[in-house]
């Protein structure tokens, strides 16, 4: 059994069925709780699904953006506002950065 977050183009989750497949698995199941629409999709399709949502940047519940977010109790989209204040800036190695006044 794959439990999975979020499934975006699919190819992570193709090489993984291919990867159990040469350990000879009898068998495989996965679930994933976001399936995105994208028009990167590589066709794959877990065995269930939560929920589709949009090509979007999703957070929350889990889901972070730059170390952000993970806490919250939903689901929502980040906009491009949020994108642009919390984004680490190029060539910092400091994962989680004190967000800019929103």
């Amino acid at each position: 059994m794959i439990v999975e977050d979020i499934v975006d183009s699919g190819n992570t989750m193709n090489r993984l069925h291919a990867y159990l497949n040469t350990l000879e698995a009898k068998s495989v199941t996965d679930v994933c709780l976001l399936v995105k629409r994208t028009p990167r999709s590589s066709g794959y399709r877990p065995c269930f699904a939560g929920f589709e949502i949009p090509d979007d940047f999703v957070v929350g519940y889990a889901l972070d953006y730059n170390e952000y977010f993970r806490d919250l109790h939903h689901i929502c989209v980040l906009n491009k506002a949020g994108l642009e204040c919390f984004a680490v800036p190029e060539g910092s190695d400091n994962h989680a950065q004190e967000a800019k006044a929103f």
